[in-house]
């Protein structure tokens, strides 16, 4: 009988120890996953152009604020810089223009987007962010309409999501 107490103890703080180990484990999996790729990423357009007009991007899915950071990013060809100092992109001819972001809800309300954040990023690709702090969360935003007073090609249009702490290494 002391036996089989001690072989039935044994065998629970052995399955207790795998489970501990489990979940330790897929919590590590699931940080080193969300490091080396953090970000929700829901493209919007291919090659575009932006003129002085409106661009309206209807997305196939509404978009959503879904983690910390939110925003909208031109991926610009690398001859695309930031004034220094400025909030403007300078083009290739040295001309500096500041696109306008606008992101329209479900309701057809507008939400100004603030002026772009240049990022290279880990592809080697110019990454324009426009963002805005206090976007609704309840809301869904239908449409996101782009517009500069000098044409600005655009690789792609693309809305992304990501938590600050899963950009940082965890090393």
């Amino acid at each position: 009988m002391k036996i089989n107490l001690k072989i039935g103890l044994l065998i629970s703080i052995v399955l207790v120890c795998l489970v501990a180990t489990s979940l330790l484990t897929l919590q590590i999996t699931a940080k080193l996953y969300r490091w080396y790729d953090p970000y929700l990423d829901q493209e919007l357009a291919g090659p575009t152009t932006t003129t002085s007009q409106w661009l309206e991007i209807t997305p196939r899915s509404p978009l959503k604020v879904e983690r910390q950071r939110h925003l909208v990013a031109l991926e610009l060809d690398k001859s695309v810089h930031t004034e220094d100092g400025g909030s403007g992109l300078v083009l290739p001819d040295g001309s500096v223009v500041r696109p306008q972001v606008e992101l329209i809800d479900q309701d057809g309300e507008s939400h100004e987007l603030n002026v772009a954040s240049l990022f290279l990023s880990n592809q080697g690709e110019i990454l324009a962010y426009f963002s805005a702090n206090n976007l609704p969360e309840e809301k869904t935003y239908i449409k996101v309409r782009i517009r500069s007073t000098r044409p600005i090609h655009c690789n792609r249009i693309f809305w992304r999501n990501y938590n600050t702490w899963d950009a940082e290494s965890p090393f």
